[in-house]
């Protein structure tokens, strides 16, 4: 059993680093880690933050998915591969993949995307426009297949007319 003192100090650690915004589990853990709580202290302050629910990696991956798809307007793969990097587990990265996409189109924000981004593009040859979109959307995260569509709805489009 960690002594008292210690949790004490890691729960308060913890609290203030959770009163910024929501963590996943693994943040909270590598946070303390650094602070140089012992892995019993973090193991039983992180326990204790779940039975409270304090810390939630589902509700974390819905917050974070939530503003990075309505706001930043990203892909799933980006999305995905950023809720792996924090630590989410898969099954609960699928849940709140399919919540989020289910609710905002993945092709409906790229092609938000691609307009926005059109208008930095003005006066490209066509070709080279469809290439540096294409490399755009790619960084977002959206899928080869979202990219096709994206580009073919993008060419019948305004996007010749320079």
């Amino acid at each position: 059993m960690p002594d008292q003192e210690a949790l004490k100090t890691a729960k308060s650690q913890a609290f203030k680093y959770l009163s910024y915004r929501d963590r996943s589990k693994k943040e909270v853990a590598l946070y303390l880690e650094k602070r140089g709580h012992t892995p019993s202290v973090i193991q039983t302050t992180l326990q204790e933050l779940e039975k409270l629910n304090y810390i939630n990696d589902h509700r974390f991956a819905m917050e974070w998915g939530r503003w990075r798809v309505e706001v930043k307007r990203f892909g799933k793969k980006r999305l995905q591969h950023e809720l792996l990097a924090k630590g989410v587990s898969a099954s609960i990265i699928e849940t709140a993949l399919t919540d989020l996409y289910d609710s905002h189109p993945e092709q409906d924000l790229a092609l938000a995307c691609a307009n926005k981004k059109l208008a930095s593009l003005h006066g490209l040859e066509p070709e080279k426009k469809s290439r540096r979109l294409a490399q755009y959307l790619q960084r977002r995260g959206f899928s080869h297949d979202i990219i096709y569509e994206t580009l073919k709805l993008s060419t019948t489009s305004p996007l010749e007319q320079d």
